[in-house]
């Protein structure tokens, strides 16, 4: 039989740990070519060795053992596509993290604008954002197709409700949301603070028939206020790095604008407004821009 290698000399040959055999034992990845009855021992065939040496590289390539199971006839390409995203991902982050990390107040210009109360409904969604590149970039390209879907239905059934169109839309953070860090966000726009029971059933319904999305009609009134918002003292086209970063930039700017001018901010968080019917405007529209909230000086 060609079963002539234990697990010692197989580990040599490989690289592998026995910790590593084991668990691909288990996982069904790398089995022995034969286990002795008696002393528990396993052993190797030569002809594994090429698997073996795979499967190890592969693992200092960081591939996951749920892909390890097709070594060696491992898909190479797609496997290379797809390291060749995460890097341009984590890349991308680092030109982003880099930018905010050289912030200049400088760099911006402040504008406060006082602002009437303003009564508002929109919809609480659960976010939930996971930790790992992949799940994030999974669930915000799912996100890109439902919330305008859920936001186009929102919409209709306001309308059906008898609510005029809306001029702006918002999106936010709950303040609850910003203290447990549980990933929720409001859609909000302009519109009846009192809706009653029965009509929020039949808008939540609405949306979930429509969009398979569940969300949570809510309301309140923003109390008159300063909106403050920034602009960019350059005069050249914004990048994508810099379009990513803007947000936080503009936090950071608020920060040295709200300490400077000794101001209380109404919400921790800024709002993300447009001008329009739509959080999602059409790709002749500049987007939305943060606003933060700050009451008025006494």
């Amino acid at each position: 039989m060609n079963h002539d290698l234990t697990a010692g000399e197989f580990q040599a040959l490989t690289g592998l740990t026995a910790k590593a055999l084991r668990l691909y034992a288990e996982r069904g990845i790398l089995a022995p070519a034969a286990i002795d009855p008696d002393s528990g021992y396993r052993q190797y065939a030569r002809s594994q060795f090429q698997k073996g040496v795979v499967i190890d590289l592969l693992r200092r390539a960081q591939v996951p053992l749920s892909e390890l199971a097709t070594a060696p006839g491992f898909p190479f390409e797609r496997w290379r596509e797809t390291v060749e995203m995460k890097r341009l991902v984590e890349d991308f982050y680092l030109d982003v993290a880099e930018q905010i990390a050289t912030f200049n107040a400088a760099d911006f210009t402040a504008h406060s604008t006082p602002a009437p109360a303003l009564d508002w409904v929109g919809f609480l969604v659960d976010l939930g954002i996971p930790e790992d590149v992949d799940g994030r970039i999974e669930t915000f390209s799912g996100l890109a197709v439902n919330m305008p879907a859920a936001e186009n239905a929102f919409t209709e059934a306001l309308a059906d409700l008898g609510v005029a169109s809306a001029v702006m839309s918002w999106t936010a953070v709950p303040d609850l949301a910003v203290r447990k860090g549980n990933g929720q966000m409001v859609m909000a726009r302009p519109g009846p603070v009192r809706l009653s029971s029965r009509s929020r059933e039949l808008i939540e319904r609405r949306v979930h028939s429509s969009t398979g999305q569940s969300i949570t009609v809510v309301s309140g009134t923003l109390p008159h206020r300063i909106e403050v918002t920034f602009s960019s003292t350059a005069t050249r086209e914004v990048t994508p790095v810099e379009e990513a970063a803007c947000g936080y930039l503009h936090t950071l700017a608020f920060e040295e604008h709200r300490t400077r001018h000794h101001l209380t901010a109404i919400a921790p968080t800024a709002r993300q407004v447009n001008h329009g019917e739509s959080m999602f405007p059409s790709t002749n529209s500049t987007g939305p821009i943060s606003v933060f909230d700050v009451h008025p000086a006494t």
